[in-house]
């Protein structure tokens, strides 16, 4: 079972399989108190310069996708690319200059080339199963994803719903799932 993350293409390696998931940072902020966000502030994507904002505690949440990001393992905080982020967060949500920066972090998403999940058990070899690639949704679609890896294992397939786009061999395929609003 590889359900590596950001690791899951070094894990294939192991199996030798050719997994096309690489690691990239991404780091968020959260700010200080805004008493000016009511409490139904929604989740809010600007998809062009793919920025986010959601209430985290009585403050936001945002951040920011880099395109210059470089495949990699560095979770360091780039304080230079924080500052990109935030003018551009300020400029979309002018009360951000109000608030304080309470704190920030970066993790890794593990991307594959369509940015949809690979979620499929291998005949070569045989017994391998992978389930990973979520581009940053891991988080959200894990119980799901480990119900239907559970269901293949058992079952020898996912009953309760067709996943066969998220199949290994679509990229050597070319018959990739495109994902449009990446963030």
């Amino acid at each position: 079972m590889n359900a590596a993350g950001p690791w899951a293409s070094q894990v294939a390696a192991l199996a030798g399989v050719d997994l096309p998931v690489v690691p990239l940072r991404r780091q968020i902020v959260v700010t200080t108190p805004l008493p000016q966000i009511p409490p139904d502030f929604p989740f809010v994507i600007d998809f062009s310069p793919t920025l986010y904002f959601h209430p985290e505690g009585q403050g936001i949440l945002t951040g920011m996708s880099n395109a210059k990001e470089k495949p990699g393992f560095d979770q360091s905080v780039d304080h230079a690319w924080t500052e990109q982020h935030l003018e551009r967060a300020m400029w979309r949500f002018p009360l951000l200059e109000r608030a304080g920066l309470l704190r920030e972090w970066a993790g890794l998403y593990e991307v594959t080339p369509d940015a949809h999940p690979v979620i499929d058990g291998l005949a070569d070899p045989a017994g391998f199963y992978i389930v990973a690639g979520f581009s940053g949704h891991g988080f959200m679609h894990g119980p799901i994803a480990g119900l239907l890896i559970a269901e293949m294992i058992l079952d020898g397939k996912a009953r309760s719903l067709d996943v066969s786009q998220l199949r290994f061999n679509r990229f050597a395929e070319g018959d990739l799932v495109r994902e449009h609003n990446v963030v």
